[in-house]
């Protein structure tokens, strides 16, 4: 009886977990540091989430200028009255929105290509593929920011505009490139993050 009494009260002690058998074994603890390198990979995804985002809001914004612009130029036509401003307004509007506007759709895999076919077929196997595809696409991205950049400054110094009564500086027009291709290749990171962080947005 006494020997029982003394089994009962001996306390049990809980299996070692695999990061408490490693410490033990290589004196290091391998948790701390993987969770950190975690939090920095979810921070990161989630500030180029919200630029992303962001990018689809501006491209709205742009659309809806597009939109007025375009019912103004009609009824400045319908009283006889120059509209021609209103053409050039729809044009810088409309490279606004088509550089940031590819930016969200490359953020929800709304571009068709095959590239993302490929991933999805592959699934785990993919990842190869993913890193492949995410360097040929920023090396691309980044020529084309550059590229754009250097336009739209050159227009900015040579204080380029255009020929109508309102004389809209072309390099509003030409910024739209860099900065588009500046989101898209931050779209594009966030996608990277967001496969390896096994997440959906």
């Amino acid at each position: 009886m006494k020997n029982a009494e003394t089994i009962e009260k001996q306390p049990v002690e809980a299996p070692a977990t695999a990061a408490e058998t490693q410490t033990e074994t290589t004196g290091e603890s391998a948790g701390p540091p993987m969770h950190k390198r975690s939090g920095i990979a979810l921070r990161l995804r989630a500030v180029t989430g919200h630029l992303s985002e962001g990018a689809g809001h501006l491209a709205a914004a742009t659309l809806l200028v597009l939109t007025l612009s375009i019912v103004l130029g009609i009824a400045l036509r319908v009283v006889n009255i120059d509209n021609s401003w209103t053409y050039d307004l729809s044009l810088f509007a409309l490279a606004w929105l088509s550089f940031i506007g590819a930016v969200l759709t490359s953020l929800r895999d709304h571009h068709v290509t095959a590239g993302i076919a490929l991933e999805n077929l592959l699934g785990g196997r993919g990842t190869l593929l993913a890193i492949l595809r995410f360097v040929i696409v920023a090396a691309f991205l980044v020529m084309l920011t550059v590229s754009g950049y250097r336009e739209a400054h050159s227009s900015f110094l040579n204080s380029e505009t255009t020929l109508d009564v309102v004389q809209w500086p072309v390099w509003v027009a030409k910024t739209a490139l860099p900065v588009g291709a500046a989101l898209w290749l931050v779209a594009e990171t966030h996608k990277l993050f967001r496969r390896f962080t096994g997440s959906k947005k």
